[in-house]
């Protein structure tokens, strides 16, 4: 795949997953349901990866499948704790700096992948 679309995926696609799962007013979601959602994508992740070991790195889908489901599990992985850090500091600062922190923190992975490529790729 293409590292121009990995980059446009995680920097545009992982905020504004991150922002629809934070937004402001009733959420989407509770925070059990979300740490429910999490726990299943990650577990949904790490089962295509180590119950496919045969198969993953050389099976184009399921690696792809599986390394978003890891990313999708960490970009809710943040909002959880976002959500919680604004339910305890219900002030403006605390909900823009976890809005600023969060969003860049989905695409850190998107560099472990750039790194990924450029050593090995």
């Amino acid at each position: 795949m293409n590292l121009a679309v990995i980059f446009a995926v995680f920097f545009i696609g992982g905020p504004l997953g991150f922002r629809m799962l934070t937004r402001r007013g009733e959420a989407l979601i509770g925070q059990r349901a979300l740490a429910a959602c999490i726990a299943l994508l990650a577990a949904g992740g790490l089962i295509l990866r180590y119950g496919f070991a045969d198969l993953w790195g050389r099976h184009f889908a399921l690696t792809v499948v599986s390394i978003l489901l890891i990313w999708f599990a960490w970009i809710g992985v943040l909002a959880y704790g976002a959500r919680a850090l604004r339910h305890v500091d219900r002030g403006l600062a605390m909900r823009r700096w976890t809005g600023v922190i969060g969003a860049a923190g989905t695409t850190m992975p998107w560099f472990g992948l750039a790194s990924a490529d450029m050593f090995y790729g």
